[in-house]
């Protein structure tokens, strides 16, 4: 799939050029952080000042970054999914989908209200354990999420320790725990248009991790083969 991206945009570090559109591909350098640069261009295509929730004027350092498929089920973070908010519609909306938070808009009654939001919460939880469902459609590209073989990532080689420290020790346990719970991943991998690995570090370590433990115990029943992946088309890593 082709992510959204502006006209124009180009970043330096130290006069060298990071990042830059030509012809309408994305070129960013490996050392560029992914994630910022998404929301980096999501400001720049739609501006900072400007409320897509409830359409007000946001003041300079109140503006957030909305994923209109939550990340908790699955949303990930590229430009088709990042959209900004204030503060207040981010806080309102929290893990509804799109079409679930026009209804609740339309309810008057607070009461009614929550009382929506657990029945959408429930009905949520409960795709969660559909290995085969996904939010993350629509009808230009499809499934955004294909599934992949684990060793046609690039960058799978390359080890990357979540296992020590809290912060990374919690994003590591949370993947492992999700993936005991629903048999599958939370959120998909993300790639380049040649496969070089541009998100979801932390799930790969797992799924490396989990292989050879199973390696060792000489069986292939729990082992993880293939992983679900977003490719982006015309975004491409250079070094």
């Amino acid at each position: 799939m082709n992510i959204i991206l502006p006209d124009n945009f180009t970043r330096y570090e130290e006069q060298e050029k990071v990042v830059f559109i030509k012809n309408g591909i994305l070129y960013m350098k490996n050392t560029y952080k992914f994630k910022t640069l998404m929301k980096e261009l999501t400001y720049t295509i739609y501006g900072r000042n400007h409320c897509f929730g409830c359409g007000r004027y946001i003041r300079n350092g109140k503006e957030t970054i909305d994923h209109i498929v939550p990340q908790d089920y699955g949303g990930p973070d590229i430009t088709n999914n990042m959209i900004p908010y204030c503060k207040e519609c981010n806080f309102r909306k929290d893990n509804l989908m799109p079409d679930q938070y026009e209804r609740y808009l339309k309810i008057d009654n607070q009461v009614e209200r929550d009382e929506f939001i657990k029945k959408c919460n429930l009905e949520n939880e409960n795709l969660r354990y559909d290995k085969n469902f996904s939010y993350l459609y629509d009808d230009e590209n499809g499934y955004w999420v294909k599934q992949c073989p684990i060793n046609k990532i690039k960058g799978a080689d390359k080890r990357v320790d979540y296992t020590e420290g809290k912060k990374k020790s919690r994003k590591y346990d949370g993947i492992s725990q999700y993936y005991s719970k629903y048999n599958k991943f939370q959120k998909p991998i993300i790639v380049d248009r040649n496969m070089n690995l541009l998100g979801g570090y932390q799930s790969l370590t797992f799924a490396k991790e989990r292989n050879r433990k199973e390696n060792k115990k000489r069986s292939v029943e729990k082992k993880i083969e293939m992983l679900p992946v977003i490719v982006l088309e015309n975004v491409q890593v250079f070094y």
